[in-house]
């Protein structure tokens, strides 16, 4: 009997332990809440990418938060709203209180909440950026926000990803064509790969819930002819 209820305990102890390690995993990659709030006009255009696109506002708003803290750019443009020093990604950035500040007050009605989730690596390093500006976290992630949708690069990567991501390379070549023919016809300015994006939803006329669909539909009606 004894023998039977040792038995017994150490079942319950290997379940017990067993379900510590799998909550202790869960904890670990558990991701964390962020609602920043930016201006309603940030907020429109990340919706506006949204609409286009397909992804959701929070995976959206997640790849220009993670973006932004690898862009060398966008670090050092916000270290000038460093209050203290900060070394980030093995450059030393220097703070100074007299230095602009990230808190500022915005007028009634002209902001709104964003919601995404980070994973804790990303938390830690916006925790990081939160301490060098001297502001919560939530602030830090809203400005980070902001500086990526600002980011030429950033902005033009996430559309060429989103496109090569959904279309086989053939229609790739046939966009790149589009892409080469539209900035032969006007030496003032280049277009990017997110000006065609958009230049297909608005021909094509509807939300690209399909990618390659779309990219037919724009190919086959407006530019097959002239490629």
């Amino acid at each position: 009997m004894n023998s039977m209820k040792v038995f017994m305990a150490s079942i319950v102890k290997m379940e017990v332990s067993r379900d510590m390690e799998v909550k202790k995993r869960k904890r670990k990659d558990a991701k964390v809440d962020y609602k920043p709030t930016v201006p309603i006009p940030l907020k429109t255009s990340i919706e506006r990418l949204a609409a286009i696109t397909g992804i959701v506002v929070k995976d959206i708003a997640d790849y220009l938060v993670v973006s932004a803290l690898n862009s060398v750019e966008v670090i050092s443009y916000i270290s000038k709203c460093f209050q203290y020093d900060l070394r980030f990604n093995n450059t030393l950035y220097f703070g100074n209180s007299q230095n602009p500040t990230v808190r500022k007050k915005n007028p009634p009605g002209t902001t709104d909440r964003v919601s995404l989730r980070v994973s804790q690596h990303t938390d830690h390093l916006i925790g990081s950026i939160a301490y060098a500006m001297r502001c919560t976290r939530h602030r830090a992630c809203a400005a980070l926000i902001e500086q990526a949708m600002l980011n030429y690069d950033i902005v033009n990567d996430f559309i060429r990803n989103y496109l090569i991501n959904g279309l086989d390379e053939d229609r790739l070549n046939e966009l790149q064509k589009v892409m080469n023919y539209i900035n032969s016809m006007d030496d003032t300015f280049e277009y990017s790969w997110a000006d065609l994006l958009s230049l297909i939803a608005r021909e094509v006329n509807a939300p690209i819930t399909s990618t390659k669909e779309s990219v037919d539909e724009f190919l086959i009606n407006n530019w097959r002819d002239n490629l």
